[in-house]
Parts: C-alpha cells; structure tokens; sequence
C-alpha cells in the first residue's frame, strides 16, 4: 500500500483518538471520536489538539517554502531538496512539498472535527462559539497556506470518514478563497480581543482573525477589504512596535504587544521545542552539543541595507560566540552569515528551543495598511505614517539616522519602497515568496539574484505522491 493511502488511514485513526493540550500543560488522554465530544472540556482538549498540529506546518518546512523561494535566504547544499527550492529546480517528487501538503491536510481535518461536532455539545454558548471560531481560523490559515502555495486545491470542510472520499480534484482558487474569507469572517466575530489568563495566551484573538483577513484581501488585490481590515487592527488599540527590534524575538519575550498570533513553542515536552534556533545557528555555536545550521543569508540581502539601520544587527549575524570554549566563531567557506531571530541562548535539547514561530505581527499590518492605502489612492498621509512608524525604529529614533521618514514618492516609488521595508522588517519570518508573488516581482527579481526563475514557478508542484494515489488530481502547468 503507497504511503499516501497509509496516511489517510492515519488520519481516521490518529484524528479521532484525540487531542493534546497545548501551550503551557501536557497531554493528559487521548480518546475515540464516538465518545469524545460530550462535554465542554472535550471540546477545550479537542481544540488544543488542532493547535498543537500547528508545530508540524509552522516549523522549517514553511521557511524552505516561503522564504529559500525568495532571494533574502540560502542554503547549504547538504540539503539537497532544500537547495532544490532555493534554485527552482525542484520536482514534484521533493519530499518538502509532501510534508507539508500532508500536514496541513491533517491539520484541516482535525479543525474539521472540532467545527462539526463541538456545536452539538450542551455546554457555555459563549465558550462553544470560540472554540468553533478558533478551529475555523486556523481552517482558514491552512487554506490560505495551500492556495498560496499550489493554487487549485481539494476544499474539504468536513471530516474525514473513509479513505475514498478524499479521492477528489483540485477545487478552484477563488472558491477555496471564498471559504477562507467565510472562516475568518465567522471567526472575528466570536473570538474575543485578548486572553488574561496565562495558559490562554498565544491562542486566536478576533485581531489575529482581521490580520489574516486583511492579508488574503490584499492577496486579492481587494485593496478596499485589506485597508478597512487592517485600520480595525490598528484602531482596536490592542498592538503596538515595541521599542526596540532586537526585542521582538527572545524566546522570554514572546507574546508580547507586537506579536498578534504565534504558534507556540516551548520546553514542556521534547516535541514542542523548536528547530529554528539551530538550523540558523552558525556551526559550533549552537549552545546544545554545539551544532550549527545551514541557513544563511544572501549577500544579495545585506547589500540591500541602508547605514544606522539597526536592523542588519538581528537579521544579518556574521559570527558568534561558542559557549563552551569562548571562541568567536565565524562562517565556515561553505557557509554565510545567518540571523539572530531564532536565537535561543537556552534551548531544551537538540532542535527544542523556545522560540514561537510568529506567523503575523502588528508591524506586519502596518506595511499591510500602507500598501493598500497606495494601491487606492497612491501615498496618503496615512500610508506615510504606517510606513514611517516603522523606519523610525530601524533608526533607534534618531532624527538624522537611517532610514529617514518617507515623503514625496510617487505610487510606483511608493509601492517598491513598501516591498523593500517588507524585506528588511519580517525578512526570514515566512513571507517573501509570496510578497513577491503578490507584487509581480518574484520573476524578476530571483532573475536578478541571479536565480533561474519562469512562470512556473509561481506555483508549486502538487506532491507526486498525492498524484500517484489520487487520479482525480491533476498537476500544475511545467510539472
């Protein structure tokens, strides 16, 4: 039996055999569909198990993805189906494109089950609501993944039953689109702003659902929708900058005022640390076993950055310190320089560091804003203002540093100077490829990185696996 079908069966089994906690407690049981969903704290541990699938799609598998696409970030070419990416040589036999369809398709189902039974439980109506509001964002967050990612995908929106009834053809991008919008609209509505109690933090706010909102209407180009979404963020008073761009990664400062939704990483068990720290650590500096990683940033990136921007300190790390001899180490000839955003100087073990992978954050939106308040009217004063918060941090504040506050550009001007302060601020953090994809550059610009890039590029491969086992799908043009 090909492993796809394999997972399927998995699926049936491992979805409805229950659901882990998350965040700051352990898994306590795990138990059968039929008898689970009965009571409000099966719900609550039905939920945190659609969470905790969240660590196997947000993990390195969507840097590889999102940013080795782009022209910011490289590879070692040890890792040969990474390097794949990084040059536009891939097939649809790289097993990275597999994982991830397969994870997110897991992810979908287990949000599925919560959105189809929780709501026949006689429990807090309220509570009820959220929880259902919650699995139809993160619905909605795996959709919008895979529609970036491979375009027409199978729409599946109720649970898994059997093995053939997922044997289905790809679904059109607009109505996959039109679903997500439908999740995150339902799910704004119900979530509540913040969360006071502690082992609550890092799960969905109706501010998460906006940012997410305002992010696909900018996909779409629906410029109206993603400014009036991402001005109710702002409005709502919720999220702020904080001070300094240095302080927006420690692991002991994560979910802080900037950080709208985050999947959680943490030191509860083995299997929620992270491997980010590690895989961009320089090679013997790892504070675990002293390891090291193999992604580095482009010299394409660093020559891009302006003088005083305080940014290039986090985003751009050429050497480090080994902590158990003291010896400053730098990039090996086969290597580069790499980034401090991951850096966890107290990891839990080999790949288990505590950093959250953070899927939006307030600065985020604020370019969001920008960007569509130019595609509307050209550069208003608010653009300028969303825009310029920004930069004044990368300057520390000072007046008469780099960058200075935007003025005087036309649209054209404007829109490239938001790409370009999209890859400086959230470079490495899951976006590139697809503001490139967004804004018509990727092409060129890969080309001028001098990366070989065509048009189809602009989407994935669907996993050959998937193909294998599915005749009903059919495979993206070029592949």
């Amino acid at each position: 039996m090909k492993r796809y079908t394999l997972f399927l069966l998995s699926v049936l089994f491992l979805l409805t055999a229950g659901c882990e906690q998350i965040l700051e407690e352990k898994p306590k049981s795990f138990f059968e569909e039929g008898n689970s969903f009965q009571t409000d704290k099966d719900a609550t541990s039905a939920i945190n198990g659609v969470y905790n699938r969240l660590r196997n799609v947000y993990t390195m598998s969507w840097i590889h993805l999102s940013d080795i696409s782009g022209e910011d970030l490289e590879v070692n070419p040890i890792m040969a189906e990474v390097k794949d990416i990084d040059l536009n040589r891939y097939t649809a036999a790289n097993a990275i494109f597999d994982g991830f369809y397969t994870n997110s398709y897991i992810l979908i189902d287990r949000a599925n089950r919560v959105i189809a039974n929780v709501p026949t439980i006689a429990m807090d109506t309220k509570l009820r609501d959220q929880i259902v509001g919650e699995a139809q964002f993160i619905r909605a967050l795996a959709y919008f993944n895979l529609v970036q990612a491979f375009g027409d995908v199978p729409l599946v929106t109720s649970p898994t039953s059997d093995v053939t009834n997922v044997k289905r053809a790809r679904d059109e991008a607009e109505k996959v689109y039109q679903q997500i919008i439908q999740d995150l609209k339902a799910a704004e509505t119900v979530l509540p702003l913040t969360y006071t109690v502690v082992s609550e933090i890092g799960r969905a706010t109706s501010g998460a659902a906006k940012s997410i909102l305002a992010k696909v209407y900018l996909t779409r180009k629906d410029w109206t929708n993603a400014a009036a979404k991402a001005k109710e963020v702002i409005d709502s008073k919720v999220y702020s900058l904080v001070s300094a761009y240095k302080d927006i990664f420690p692991p002991e400062k994560k979910n802080g005022p900037e950080h709208i939704f985050s999947v959680q990483y943490s030191c509860v068990l083995a299997t929620y640390g992270s491997s980010m720290a590690q895989a961009f650590s320089i090679f013997f500096t790892y504070p675990i076993q002293q390891t090291g990683g193999y992604m580095y940033v482009t010299p394409y990136h660093i020559q891009t950055y302006l003088p005083g921007d305080v940014r290039k300190e986090m985003n751009v790390v050429t050497e480090k310190k080994n902590v158990a001899t003291g010896a400053i180490i730098k990039p090996g000839a086969d290597q580069g320089p790499t980034t401090d955003k991951y850096w966890d100087p107290s990891p839990c073990g080999v790949s288990q560091a505590r950093n959250n992978f953070m899927v939006i954050r307030y600065a985020d939106v604020l370019l969001m804003y920008a960007e569509a308040l130019n595609e509307l009217n050209g550069p208003s004063a608010d653009a300028y203002a969303a825009i310029n918060q920004i930069r004044g941090r990368a300057r520390n504040g000072v007046a008469t540093a780099e960058p200075q506050d935007l003025k005087g550009l036309s649209q054209t001007q404007f829109r490239d100077a938001v790409l370009q302060e999209r890859s400086w601020e959230l470079c490495f953090e899951g976006h590139r490829r697809w503001d490139l994809i967004r804004t018509g550059k990727f092409i060129a610009t890969l080309q001028k990185a001098g990366v070989p890039a065509t048009e189809k590029n602009l989407l994935y491969p669907i996993p050959l696996n998937e193909i294998d086992v599915n005749p009903a799908l059919k495979q993206n043009p070029g592949y």
